[in-house]
């Protein structure tokens, strides 16, 4: 056993024990529902016949046994086309190579599996990274062989020169072996950090899968049905979200058939429920890419075209209390009504919706704050509570000094079918940072507000955009103007006065546009242990309440106009209860938003 496992099972034996109570993460008593899923599935985008699931990670880390895993609980039986080798340290797998899953003679399921060569620590050794950023883009053909140390020529024959949307990798999954997280060479966690960010570039979502439960956990390897139970697998689960940057609930642990010869209901279990989130994350890629392409090519269309300060110290002496040790003790009664238990009433508020001004096809809403406050992580629980199952269109980041979002981007949510969206848009910006010379630049953020930016600008920490910049929107319409803007904080972040200046900064030149501003405050679970305990006592806690008042206070913005929520981070599944405090939240948005446009 690990020397970090014998440490922890020590420890945790005089502390209390190795197992929750409850699992942390919910487990569903049958796997038909998913297994229905995954067979039945098919890409809506016309473009592509199969979503393509690229497997990266360590050598050794159980890439082509997961790939075997999928076959196994696919055919009801274990399989083993994906060849793997246990023993030699280095990477078995040498050449990149497609998996189809077949689904009965002559026809396969809709999605398809590509693995590589493993990384490893030398930079002379393992996968070469820049052939994994030109596979993400669809440029390696099958049967290209590696070569460590030396990435693909475009003059090499497997080279791809013009990929279609079928070769591109739709979704990214890091394998990592849970019994070696805690060892990791920091070469490849820093290799494996380069990919997902050029990922993230890319737009294409992330999960991550954690292998050889058994291995890393003696309580897994006794009964599967520990493995969500598990203290020790949920801290390797932290470690690899705070060292990749990936929130808890794109990080799933999995056994893999390796050692048993015959089919097993639990490993089914936990290979069904990543491979249903996988597919899930892949297929929202998918959808965006029709509205994107379109939006791109306009965007490029254009480019030829085209050659209050006052009482701010007393907020701020207010603020310096914002951080004090949270008083859990909660009002008898909610001090704002909300209707627990019923999300579909506002959820259907929002579906009606429709701007009235005839110049309007889109509301836009504009989310800014300090990095790491979870304004992504809002835009994908309202996509989310709009699916009615998790959704990750805008990719976010474990909390780190850097923002994780560089560019400025417009996220669209899908109605009912591909191609039909709500008529509200969601733009990200980079967050805010307490030099002067990192994070959003505040005047980018004036300029946005205004239209003057356009979709996929890189912000420069350093400098505004400029009237000469390819992304600089001269003719500005109604629709490219902000008509919401709402600031996300989070209450476990310490801002310093400079970080708060910028907010003030741009929420003033939001009221000289008259533009709204709300504010969302995130996290109050980790802020509020009553919170934590039920989520219903969110309006009872004097804590939350409280905070918001120095919110108010720091910001000027109303009380009325500030919302906290849970966003969707752990979870899997929705909650009804959180969905009721983020719709409730999305349903004020809009009102304001639309009072807004209908004064224009």
């Amino acid at each position: 056993m690990h020397s970090y496992v014998s440490m922890f099972y020590f420890t945790a034996t005089i502390m209390g024990g190795t197992l929750f109570k409850e699992p942390w993460r919910p487990q569903p008593e049958s796997n038909m529902n998913r297994l229905d899923f995954v067979k039945s599935y098919h890409p809506h985008n016309s473009e592509t016949n199969h979503l393509r699931i690229l497997l990266h990670g360590p050598v050794g880390a159980g890439k082509s046994s997961f790939i075997n895993s999928i076959d196994s609980v696919l055919q009801d039986r274990v399989t083993g086309r994906a060849l793997t080798d246990g023993s030699s340290g280095k990477s078995f797998t040498k050449i990149y190579k497609t998996f189809k899953f077949q689904k009965y003679r002559g026809c396969s399921h809709s999605f398809v599996c590509n693995d590589i060569m493993g990384i490893e620590k030398s930079a002379n050794s393992g996968v070469h990274l820049e052939d994994i950023k030109l596979a993400l883009r669809g440029h390696v053909r099958d049967g290209y062989k590696f070569t460590p140390g030396c990435p693909m020529k475009d003059s090499d024959p497997s080279y791809n020169a013009c990929p279609t949307l079928e070769d591109k990798v739709h979704v990214l999954v890091s394998v990592i072996p849970a019994s070696s997280v805690s060892i990791l060479p920091e070469e490849v966690l820093k290799k494996m950090r380069d990919v997902r960010q050029a990922a993230s570039e890319m737009g294409i979502p992330q999960l991550a899968i954690l292998t050889k439960v058994d291995e890393a956990c003696p309580d897994a390897q006794e009964n599967l049905k520990n493995v969500y139970k598990s203290k020790l697998l949920k801290q390797l689960v932290e470690k690899v979200r705070v060292s990749l940057g990936l929130p808890l609930n794109c990080i799933f642990l999995v056994m893999n058939y390796e050692k048993t010869t015959t089919i097993d209901k639990e490993i089914n279990k936990l290979i069904l429920q990543a491979l249903e989130q996988i597919i899930n994350y892949g297929e929202d890629f998918l959808n965006d890419q029709n509205h994107k392409w379109c939006w791109v090519t306009l965007s490029r269309l254009r480019q030829s075209s085209k050659k209050e300060s006052t009482g701010f110290a007393t907020a701020m002496a207010s603020y310096q209390s914002w951080f004090s040790s949270p008083n859990s003790a909660t009002f008898p009664e909610q001090w704002r009504d909300i209707q627990w238990g019923h999300p579909e009433r506002d959820l259907q508020v929002v579906t009606d919706y429709e701007p009235h001004n005839y110049e309007l096809q889109q509301l836009r809403i504009m989310v800014c704050g300090p990095t790491g406050s979870g304004k992504s992580s809002f835009i994908n629980s309202v996509d989310t509570v709009l699916k009615g199952r998790l959704a990750v269109q805008a990719l976010s980041d474990a909390p780190t000094a850097d923002s994780f979002t560089r560019e400025y981007r417009t996220y669209k949510m899908q109605k009912d079918t591909p191609g039909n969206f709500y008529p509200f848009v969601f733009s990200d910006t980079r967050g805010f940072e307490s030099s002067p010379n990192s994070g959003v630049n505040v005047e980018d953020i004036k300029l946005a507000l205004k239209g003057h930016i356009q979709d996929e600008y890189e912000f420069n920490p350093c400098c505004a955009i400029s009237i000469d910049d390819g992304y600089y929107n001269h003719n500005p319409n109604l629709n490219d103007r902000v008509h919401v803007l709402v600031f996300v904080a989070n209450n476990l972040n310490l801002m310093s006065t400079e970080l708060l200046k910028k907010m003030r900064d741009v929420r003033l030149g939001a009221k000289k546009m008259g533009i709204p501003q709300l504010a969302i405050l995130t996290k109050i679970d980790e802020a509020c242990p009553e919170v934590a305990k039920d989520i219903r006592n969110v309006y009872k806690s004097r804590y939350l309440k409280n905070k918001m008042m120095e919110l108010h206070a720091v910001l000027g913005v109303p009380v009325s106009c500030i919302f906290p929520v849970k966003n969707y981070h752990s979870e899997i599944d929705t909650n009804e209860d959180m969905d009721t405090l983020i719709v409730s939240a999305l349903k004020h948005i809009i009102m304001h938003g639309e009072d807004f446009v209908n004064r224009l």
